[in-house]
């Protein structure tokens, strides 16, 4: 936006470089003046009262549509019913003549009756009347005198027992069947005029396009007139902007305009941007420095990114490995279906940890800005281990490592998914980092009264040692030196390849199970290493 101020910018942008700075302040404002008006097209006042009309002859055409489309059909029904019923009478009037006089046959007494039976039943029915014999003569007309119309398409089907008829102008020709006691006498042929009902249907039509004109001029001048007290409104505000663009301020204690709605809710919106325009520009310059700062922050969060997405590599392999074990079982042991079940419900449920896996880790590369979405609950910790024993068992069979676990009846508060990661992850690297050949894993609970002195690096405990239970993981891994314990929770750190018989992580698995410990307030912390093995402590409150 120019004006009087131009607006500044960091040092080394861009726009340094690409913008020209204009000759002076009144070159300036030449050029936003000439951005402003740059758009010029249809007015507001005309927009409005067109698209109103536009709404309305279309809801017009579309309530006249199903207007006469209804007019038509109950026409149309109308006309059906007063011929279906005025043939029923006419057959059974020369049903009731056929029966009566005296006995000929059907061909006999049509060529007889015929021309007496038509004009009886046209003087009755108030119609012309036509009456043909079961060979398609015509053997009777109640105005022989009339025109007469090509029947010869429909009446075949009147003679096979069937009703048709034609449309022609402004009548139409009925054609139906007369049967007799024993078969087909003939047919009769009525003339209907539907010329009145034209007539109504036309002026109906009529009627909907003069009302429709009438009602969208009326609507459209009301409308004009009503969005012309808008526009004006609008206008004030355009020349509001206009001036917070040069440069002037309004003042914030008094309205814009004076309406409740949303043009007034804007007009009330925009002096309060222009002050808050006028108080940015003051504090503009000590921003700049927060800005730098956050430049900076960025610039770290992106290393961090980079050095993520180049070690992911470690919390994803954990789980692939797990499933590679179950496929190798299953190519040994295929024929086993008990095997097959477990092995293709432990795949799935370590296919649904990857996808776990991903989150927590992107959790953890954000660990400074966002928190974990937790969820505690109280939790059987014997049921969730058993079930982190029964997902990596088929890792420890394959490396050859003996698992065993002690009973831990307790209840715990914590988040099941979490917890689970947290159990995963160590026995994971219990197996990894083990003896090559007759290597073991052992889980037990500690007493409660057991004295157990925890790194001064790590967590302080939250509540007292009565509330915590304690869980010891320990394996036949190779030493970690002491000096390392607390190195190996921090992320991206990993010991020496020599302890490793896979070959070293990236250092993310335990430094996010360290996390989650201490978001469900407890502990998790390195305990002891050395020939008898190693011992990793975990901490959890109990509920």
């Amino acid at each position: 936006m120019a004006g009087s101020s131009p607006s500044p910018q960091l040092p080394g942008s861009r726009a340094d470089h690409d913008r020209m700075p204009p000759a002076n302040d009144a070159e300036a404002a030449s050029a936003g003046d000439t951005r402003l008006y740059r758009r010029q097209g249809l007015s507001l006042r005309w927009k409005f009262p067109l698209f109103l009309g536009a709404l309305l002859v279309f809801t017009i055409v579309i309530l006249s549509t199903l207007v006469l489309s209804g007019i038509r059909a109950n026409q149309r029904e109308q006309t059906e019913y007063q011929l279906q019923d005025q043939s029923r009478n006419m057959e059974m009037r020369i049903r009731q003549e056929y029966l009566t006089g005296a006995r000929l046959t059907p061909e006999q007494f049509m060529q007889r009756r015929g021309s007496e039976l038509a004009v009886d039943l046209g003087l009755s029915g108030n119609m012309r009347v036509i009456v043909y014999d079961a060979q398609g003569q015509l053997v009777g007309d109640s105005q022989p005198l009339a025109r007469r119309t090509d029947t010869s398409s429909a009446l075949p089907y009147a003679l096979q027992g069937k009703t048709a008829y034609i449309t022609q102008g402004s009548s139409i020709l009925y054609l139906a069947p007369v049967q007799g006691p024993d078969g087909l006498l003939g047919a009769v042929q009525l003339h209907l005029s539907i010329a009145q009902q034209q007539d109504f249907y036309h002026n109906t039509l009529l009627l909907c396009m003069r009302t429709g004109a009438v009602v969208l001029l009326v609507s459209f001048v009301i409308g004009w007139f009503y969005i012309r007290r808008q526009t004006s409104d609008i206008h004030k505000l355009m020349a509001e902007s206009r001036s917070i663009a040069g440069g002037q301020y309004p003042n914030e204690q008094q309205s814009l305009l004076r309406r409740r709605d949303e043009l007034g809710q804007l007009g009330d919106g925009i002096v309060h941007m222009g002050g808050m325009i006028r108080r940015s520009i003051q504090e503009l310059q000590s921003e700049k420095q927060q800005l730098e700062q956050a430049v900076t922050r960025l610039s770290e969060l992106e290393q961090l990114q980079k050095a993520f997405i180049g070690n992911i590599s470690h919390e994803l392999k954990t789980p692939a490995t797990s499933i590679q074990a179950y496929a190798d079982l299953l190519e040994m042991y295929g024929d086993d279906p008990q095997l097959v079940h477990e092995a293709s419900a432990s795949i799935s449920s370590e296919i649904r940890r990857l996808i776990s896996l991903i989150e927590d880790s992107i959790r953890l590369s954000l660990l400074d800005k966002y928190d974990f979405e937790m969820s505690t609950e109280a939790l059987q910790l014997n049921d969730v281990l058993q079930e982190a024993i029964e997902r990596t068992c088929g890792k420890a069979a394959a490396a050859g490592l003996q698992l065993t676990a002690e009973p831990i009846i307790t209840e715990v508060q914590a988040d099941h998914g979490h917890l689970m990661h947290i159990l995963l992850n160590l026995l994971d690297n219990a197996v990894k980092y083990n003896l090559p050949e007759q290597g073991w894993i052992h889980i037990a609970p500690l007493d409660d009264h057991a004295h157990l002195t925890a790194p001064a690096s790590s967590t302080p405990p939250s509540s007292s040692p009565m509330n915590k239970i304690r869980v010891a993981i320990s394996n036949s891994g190779p030493l970690i030196p002491e000096e390392k314990w607390e190195a190996v929770f921090e992320p991206y750190t990993t010991l020496s390849s020599d302890r490793s018989r896979t070959g070293s992580g990236t250092g993310l698995g335990l430094p996010l199970a360290r996390r989650l410990a201490e978001r469900m307030g407890g502990r998790l912390y390195i305990h002891a290493s050395g020939s008898q093995g190693n011992r990793i402590i975990l901490e959890l409150p109990r509920t």
